[in-house]
């Protein structure tokens, strides 16, 4: 089957982002390896954002049309977190928050069509998948708002910010391939007992480096770069 350029690129960018995630996960940052795979990771999800607009726009899928925005706007400033200076912020912030402001706008609204369609679901989506991603935009519109207010963010706070930003949209991604996309795999390996372990390990190794980095002296070098 011959798939158009941008389909094709949605989907190298997406085996990109999860191979060069995982590296990113189990690699320590002092080490080049994990410069690297972070600098493939930040690309191909950007990569992966903007073609999930394309596609999703074409084939009517709106949960996965404002999900590429949030993945764009999840990596951006996860990315930010790291280049702003300790307590500053610019324009890149206010419109950043404006923007996950209106993410969360967006999937409330398709959510609340999609309870009230004949089917209880938009294009294949139930209420509850669109109110999932809508609480966590909401929850990252709440911090914006918290580092705009505090004038930014430092030590630890700072990592924490950048960490999250990019494991969540590694967790979408991971549940999209391996759970969405479960028409792929050999039948031998379409059980909900194999594919959800990739999922499983990303929520696993994101909660380990967060908890660590929050309260552990763990990633010293970076805590007193971000200071």
């Amino acid at each position: 089957m011959t798939l158009p350029p941008l389909v094709l690129i949605h989907f190298i960018a997406g085996a990109l982002a999860i191979l060069a995630g995982f590296s990113v996960l189990i690699f320590p940052n002092n080490i080049k390896i994990h410069k690297t795979a972070g600098n493939t990771f930040l690309i191909a999800m950007l990569m992966l954002g903007v073609t999930s607009v394309y596609v999703a726009y074409s084939r009517g899928i709106m949960l996965s049309l404002i999900n590429g925005i949030f993945i764009c706007y999840l990596i951006s400033t996860s990315w930010m977190a790291i280049k702003r200076k300790a307590n500053t912020i610019g324009y890149f912030e206010y419109i950043s928050f404006i923007g996950v402001v209106f993410i969360t706008v967006m999937l409330v609204k398709y959510g609340w069509q999609a309870a009230m369609s004949e089917t209880g679901k938009l294009s294949g989506f139930g209420l509850g998948v669109f109110y999932f991603f809508a609480s966590i935009a909401a929850f990252a519109a709440i911090l914006d708002f918290k580092m705009i207010y505090q004038g930014g963010t430092r030590g630890s706070q700072r990592i924490v910010r950048h960490v999250w930003r990019m494991c969540f949209p590694m967790f979408m991604a991971t549940a999209a391939f391996f759970l969405g996309q479960a028409k792929l795999f050999p039948e031998s390996l379409r059980k909900i007992e194999f594919l959800a372990i990739p999922v499983v390990l990303v929520i696993l190794f994101s909660g380990f480096w967060l908890l660590r980095i929050k309260f552990t002296n763990f990633y010293p070098t970076m805590k007193k770069r971000a200071v």
